[in-house]
């Protein structure tokens, strides 16, 4: 007798998908393979303590043998979600000869141009041109839109260059703000939070510098979520007394936790966590003396404030 006519004789017919199981024999996993097997057989929602029992298997070995199978399915379904993503088209390069064709023909992009020099307080390069094209032609944002986008980093920021307009112009597009009304909505939107946004980054230390874009998508996805600077104050000091340093990641996680547990208050997060009261505040390192220093201490504190805003995000 064959082995296929013992494995598939007269009976219901389930069906057992291919691709499922090339990740159980990639993995080498008997335990997940048989939980997968009974998962097949019994065709119906799984009992823990039944599926336990007719397994034969202990608790730890059941867990390990879910958290096996969980983990393969969730990738699978990660790498087929990413697959039906639609494809952006590849950024094009556009040549002088096009840019300076766009901008002497198209009187809207001539305008963004014009109001780009402006901000920029000089005449535009190639690379400005190609730039600002690139948020016209590739990004697909309205000329109009362009225009409050510049005039509202005018207003908002002590240096623009190209890079700040750009980096801008993704998270609008992202927002999906592609309309006059929809970047009036934002930019009220904007000035409604900015005496919020100005004590998380008090509180986060940034003084005397431009925030980072990293540091304000935070600041401003922390009041989406209904945070208030004090609370984000209180995640600050929790940060340093668990890991004695500065961690955007860290942050991120502590706050995603009190979301998830629908705390965003102080009194909500100290009525659940009322030890965080006592936490210490995060002493403030002052500027060194530079006059005081020799030019070789000078570079090297340079060196250390370089590598710490570099890698201030880690």
């Amino acid at each position: 007798m064959s082995l296929t006519s013992l494995l598939l004789p007269d009976g219901e017919l389930r069906v057992i998908r291919c691709d499922i199981t090339d990740k159980i024999i990639s993995c080498s996993d008997g335990d997940s393979a048989l939980l997968y097997l009974y998962i097949v057989k019994t065709g119906t929602r799984l009992d823990d303590t039944v599926a336990m029992r007719e397994l034969n298997f202990s608790k730890e070995r059941y867990e390990r043998a879910v958290f096996t199978l969980s983990s393969l399915m969730i990738e699978q379904q990660a790498k087929a979600e990413t697959a039906n993503e639609p494809k952006k088209a590849r950024k094009p390069n556009y040549t002088s000869n096009e840019l300076r064709i766009a901008r002497n023909t198209d009187h809207k992009f001539s305008a963004v141009c014009d109001t780009a020099e402006v901000v920029l307080g000089t005449l535009l390069k190639d690379k400005d041109i190609k730039s600002l094209y690139l948020i016209y032609d590739y990004l697909g944002l309205p000329a109009e839109v362009i225009i409050e986008l510049l005039s509202y980093l005018k207003r908002d920021r002590d240096k623009v260059d190209r890079h700040t307009i750009e980096r801008e112009a993704y998270i609008w597009t992202d927002a999906g703000i592609y309309t006059y009304a929809d970047a009036q909505k934002h930019l009220e939107k904007i000035e409604t939070q900015k005496p919020l946004i100005e004590a998380i980054f008090k509180y986060m230390n940034i003084v005397g510098r431009e925030p980072s874009i990293k540091e304000r998508q935070f600041a401003s996805a922390c009041l989406d979520k209904g945070f208030t600077p004090e609370a984000v104050e209180l995640a600050i000091n929790r940060m340093y007394a668990n890991i004695e340093r500065y961690s955007l990641n860290y942050l991120k996680k502590i706050l995603l936790s009190w979301h998830e547990k629908g705390l965003h208050t102080v009194s909500e997060i100290t009525a659940i966590e009322p030890e965080i009261k006592q936490l210490p505040k995060p002493v403030q390192i002052s500027e060194p003396q530079t006059d005081k220093m020799e030019d070789w201490e000078i570079e090297w504190l340079e060196e250390i404030r370089r590598y710490q805003e570099n890698n201030k995000d880690d």
